[in-house]
């Protein structure tokens, strides 16, 4: 195996890297500990040299392993890890060419890397790195990190630096803002506790501009951003970079228990199209809730916002107890994808999605919201061309005046499949809202819906008041508590598509409403199996299609249905005993 030390494949590893002449002997060249690749080092055990048998920069692992860096003068590989024999190679690779001078030259061996680099098991450390223990910086001491950092970086020949916390809990009681700088980052060796006790402090980290051009890459990796002390409510990161962006296994703890301007806990940007980012991160404390305030009155959990223009991927992630959104992705020009995360007990909307986002396998769960007094959706769709939601579960305790799925009139286009919701909260599962007859699809598939709700806050599952909608494949079932009169979904704009779903109401209430916006309505091949499919008076669902549907077990029409076109069997005797045309 190599012996070699630090982070792993960073992805903007590039450069310029340069080795000293050998003293012992003219043509071949040693580094001593180090190759450095614009200010990224690959750190090493041994020294390293030429080979003595092909023209390659070498350095010795440990047993018979090494790793060799080749020039473009021998027209082969750049670099590569050797185990046993030149003819074992591993798996490192540099993805672009390095140009240099031949084995045999008497001149120092200059290296230019186009590109970046991977490594499979290549350990790489990144940048100016900073051993924060070594610089006298002393976990469980009074020692100011943020102070020393400050200082660090405000030197005229720091363009950045990566700051290595080796394990332990450090003070931290001076905000970091960098506006301007190459590369920035701070890594727990292997985990790191930071703590603020100062009521003072807005934020830990405040890095970038949100312009392009002002800062390049940050990483936070391993660290614990400690915020429990009264009246403490200081943000962790707040990062707008142009390339590389990553905050890997970092925690917020403790609850944030007054508004701190910016009101933000974690907000992530990447401010380039080409930028890049991974975000994963713990925040299981939240914000403290106060009833005469609006949620958004209240401090942020994870905010993707306007300065947003890169690819940002939110991944493993936890979050709970913001009643200012738990995370909140809107407003912003980028793409991001939220996958196999964790929102609990947040207010405004648990998940926002904005244009371009892409959320999946996330479990939203709310079972608190009426005792603390504040209102929240589960899913929330606003403000985008097209957003897609995949594998959504949503479980609702306690209710609200608001929906737990809600796409806004501003949304064109948006794909909702397999969601799964069960609650017992009394309140809309969803609301689809907009009026301009030119709004693109929203497609909702696969969902199953067990209701539990006993009416004694909101009397109907749901709403569509939008045109053009498709609801697809949706297993209902209602279930009214107490004997409550709970109802199914209420269609009040044209041109909805309900195809292949099953409704059942064990309460014999109704499945299905079809109210006075409800024309050219497209209900075919449903199952009714306990309940009503009801139309109001008002209603004229002009050119409506009602085709290849199956009602059993005593369903009934009701209301007065008139400009239906029946199609099929088992539509004979129900026409002429509901007035149907």
């Amino acid at each position: 195996m190599l012996a070699l030390t630090g982070l792993a494949g960073l992805p903007w590893l590039a450069g310029i890297g340069r080795a000293r002449e050998s003293p012992e002997s003219i043509g071949s060249s040693v580094l001593d500990g180090d190759l450095n690749l614009n200010r990224n080092s690959l750190l090493n055990v041994e020294t390293i040299g030429m080979a003595s048998d092909r023209p390659a920069l070498q350095t010795p692992g440990t047993g018979d392993a090494c790793i060799e860096i080749r020039d473009t003068a021998a027209d082969d590989w750049s670099v590569r890890a050797t185990e046993g024999s030149t003819n074992a190679p591993g798996a490192v690779e540099f993805n672009a060419p390095i140009r240099g001078t031949a084995s045999d030259s008497h001149a120092p061996p200059s290296l230019s890397v186009e590109g970046t680099v991977a490594a499979d098991g290549l350990s790489v450390d990144s940048w100016q790195v900073v051993d924060v223990r070594e610089r006298g910086i002393e976990p469980g001491s009074d020692d100011d990190l943020g102070a020393f950092i400050q200082t660090y970086v405000d030197r005229d020949d720091v363009s950045g630096a990566l700051f290595h916390l080796p394990e332990g809990t450090y003070a931290w009681n001076t905000p970091v803002t960098v506006r301007s700088f190459d590369t920035i980052g701070i890594v727990g060796k292997p985990r790191a506790r930071v703590h603020c006790t100062n009521p003072e402090m807005a934020y830990f980290l405040s890095l970038g501009t949100g312009t392009p051009g002002d800062a390049e890459a940050f990483v936070a990796r391993n660290v614990t951003f400690d915020v429990r002390k009264e009246n403490v409510a200081a943000a962790a990161i707040i990062a707008a970079v142009d390339n590389s962006l990553e905050i890997d296994n970092c925690t917020l703890s403790g609850e944030l228990d007054r508004v701190v301007p910016p009101f933000y806990s974690i907000a992530p940007a990447l401010v380039t199209e080409s930028g890049r980012g991974y975000v994963s991160v713990t925040m299981s404390d939240g914000s403290f809730c106060d009833p005469d305030r609006k949620e958004q009155r209240h401090p942020m959990g994870l905010a993707i916002e306007r300065d947003h223009r890169g690819y940002l991927v939110v991944e493993n992630s936890d979050i709970e107890g913001f009643i200012n959104n738990g995370i909140y992705s809107a407003g912003h020009n980028g793409k991001v994808a939220i996958r196999n995360t964790n929102v609990k007990n947040c207010g405004a909307g648990m998940l926002r999605l904005g244009d371009g986002d892409y959320a999946y396998k996330c479990k939203l769960v709310n079972d608190d919201a009426e005792d603390r007094g504040y209102s929240y959706a589960a899913l929330w769709v606003t403000d985008a061309s097209h957003a897609v939601a995949d594998s959504i579960q949503i479980v609702a305790e306690q209710a609200t005046p608001s929906e737990l799925v809600r796409v806004n009139g501003d949304v064109d286009h948006c794909t909702l499949s397999n969601v799964d919701v069960k609650s017992h909260a009394n309140q809309y599962v969803c609301a689809f809202t907009g009026d301009d007859p030119d709004l693109g699809q929203i497609i909702a598939s696969n969902w199953t819906i067990t209701d539990t709700g006993s009416a004694q806050s909101n009397a109907h599952l749901g709403r569509i008041d939008r045109p053009n909608v498709v609801l697809e494949n949706w297993d209902v079932s209602i279930d009214p508590d107490d004997g409550g009169k709970r109802h199914g979904l209420v269609v009040d704009a044209p041109w909805v598509d309900v195809r292949g779903c099953s409704f059942t109401h064990t309460g014999g209430g109704l499945d299905l409403l079809l109210d006075d916006g409800a024309d050219y309505l497209r209900l075919k091949n449903c199952d009714f199996k306990s309940g009503r499919l009801y139309q109001y008076s008002r209603a004229t669902t002009e050119d409506a299609i009602v085709a290849d549907n199956r009602f059993v077990d005593g369903v009934s029409l009701s209301g007065n249905q008139r400009n239906w076109s029946l199609r099929g069997s088992e539509f004979q005797g129900l026409g002429e005993q509901s007035g149907s045309s």
